[in-house]
């Protein structure tokens, strides 16, 4: 596919932003993302559908149908152990509502109950509501900006790449000119040459290094320009999630590209499914990073839940029994269906492809021992 061509309405984002610089100063690399993909008029998720092949990237349930069919038998079979009355369904950042139509599909089959349950959907794109709207026409919709009016009841949620794509803050080590010593500093978005670019702002402040989970060193300091990523607004997702959950009961699952602890420098935009500089026509390309799992766990702590995972994607699905029900599936299929539904189940399991670099996390109430996906694994509890 020929790479989109930037338009008067793509040039009068970036013309934005390099407004709002040449008047306030540098910005904050959230508030730049926030703008990239959230702007109202302008915003990337606001203004185009950018799943599929037409589009920047392809999620799992993009890939194969079995892949929500297994998120939702799982939430099924936790939602069977926890035997609670009146539940409700969330999902962040659903997409086109494949993931939710698969799952509900799955509900139908195995449990009604789940399947009449109300579906909330956290969605700020228009255009996206509209489309999930009309996957999920049969079932209580409603709709949420944020996660302030939750029900009152028992959720079963899942989030499957939401939390790659909130926006983020960066710190760079810069070292004194001695080189004896250094400070952790503000990566913020300026001007270089009237172009959109990085620039160091002021050192982070105690309260800041605290909120950020970051110290400075003791003995070796880091590497000349090593950095390090923060997401205020996943902690404040998670927290939010795990307070309900530990209220009300439920579970959350959790699905996407990360690692146990920071990532370092992983901000990364797409466009036509191919990799493009993060300043390439705001508000045009697909911005992400890695998800920083153990964050999501400290947040989850705090607010009196607790968060079991991350394992591997490939591992989880394996664990809950993606391949014996592939095979099911293909007895059942002509030859190019078979050969098309293992490879897909390949793409989603693979070290090679999705399998490795995507994590699965679940968020529980209070409480000890760990449920299927994550005992077969021998994954551990900890807060770290």
């Amino acid at each position: 596919m020929a790479k989109r061509i930037a338009t008067n309405v793509d040039r009068m984002l970036s013309d934005h932003i390099a407004d709002q610089i040449r008047r306030s100063g540098p910005l904050s690399l959230a508030r730049y993302i926030d703008l990239a993909l959230g702007d109202a008029e302008h915003g990337y998720y606001q203004k185009q559908d950018p799943l599929g092949a037409s589009g920047d990237f392809t999620t799992a349930p993009e890939i194969s149908g079995l892949f929500g069919e297994m998120c939702g038998l799982y939430l099924a079979h936790m939602a069977g152990l926890a035997s609670l009355d009146n539940p409700a369904i969330l999902e962040l950042g659903p997409g086109r509502g494949s993931l939710m139509a698969d799952m509900r599909h799955a509900w139908a089959q195995i449990m009604p109950p789940l399947a009449a349950a109300p579906v909330h959907l956290l969605e700020t794109s228009s255009a996206l509501r509209k489309s999930q709207s009309d996957r999920l026409g049969d079932a209580e919709l409603y709709w949420h900006m944020n996660l302030d009016e939750l029900p009152k009841r028992p959720i079963f949620a899942i989030a499957n790449e939401f939390f790659d794509a909130l926006p983020i803050d960066q710190a760079i080590w810069r070292q004194s000119k001695t080189g004896k010593t250094g400070a952790w500093h503000h990566r913020l978005v300026g001007l270089l040459d009237d172009r959109l670019a990085f620039v160091d702002g002021p050192a982070l402040s105690k309260a800041e290094l605290d909120d950020w989970h970051l110290s400075l060193p003791k003995g070796v300091s880091p590497a000349a320009g090593s950095i390090f990523e923060y997401c205020a607004i996943a902690d404040q997702y998670a927290g939010k999630l795990a307070h309900h959950i530990a209220t009300y009961g439920g579970a959350c699952l959790i699905v996407d590209y990360g690692r146990d602890g920071s990532s370092g420098d992983s901000l990364q935009a797409v466009v036509n499914h191919q990799p493009v500089d993060v300043f390439y026509q705001p508000g045009e390309a697909d911005l992400s990073h890695w998800v920083d799992f153990r964050a999501l766990r400290r947040a989850a702590i705090a607010a009196g839940a607790r968060l079991v995972g991350p394992v591997t994607q490939g591992e989880f699905l394996r664990a809950i029994g993606i391949a014996h029900r592939a095979e099911t599936v293909a007895r059942l299929a002509n030859a190019e269906t078979r050969r098309s539904l293992l490879a897909a189940v390949d793409r989603l399991v693979s070290s090679h492809q999705m399998g490795s670099a995507f994590k699965v996390s679940l968020i529980l109430p209070p409480g000890r021992g760990l449920p299927p996906g994550f005992a077969a694994t021998g994954q551990t509890e900890s807060a770290q």
